[in-house]
């Protein structure tokens, strides 16, 4: 293979490989709130983690906020946001 062609076939994989590694890096990148968060909800909300049903959790934690820590104290507030739960006190 010559230098040339070399670079017409290197070229283009160098650009895809390019333009996908952000999104390879933040899909890899983990959510330290939910780690803490699922530590938090068993001691908080155990009913609702043997139901093992995702929206019991995420409403009862969100009702518990206050009582937990900061950095899941935000991505409470996080998917608060994104499910566009609003407060009803």
């Amino acid at each position: 293979m010559s230098a040339n062609s070399f670079r017409k076939f290197a070229a283009p994989l160098v650009m895809i490989a390019l333009i996908g590694a952000p999104a390879v890096a933040q899909a890899a990148k983990p959510d330290l709130g939910k780690k803490a968060c699922a530590q938090e909800a068993r001691k908080l909300c155990p009913a609702e983690m043997k139901s093992f049903s995702r929206k019991k959790v995420e409403a009862c934690m969100i009702a518990k906020i206050e009582q937990t820590s900061a950095t899941c104290h935000s991505a409470m507030l996080r998917i608060k946001a994104e499910r566009g739960i609003v407060d009803k006190r």
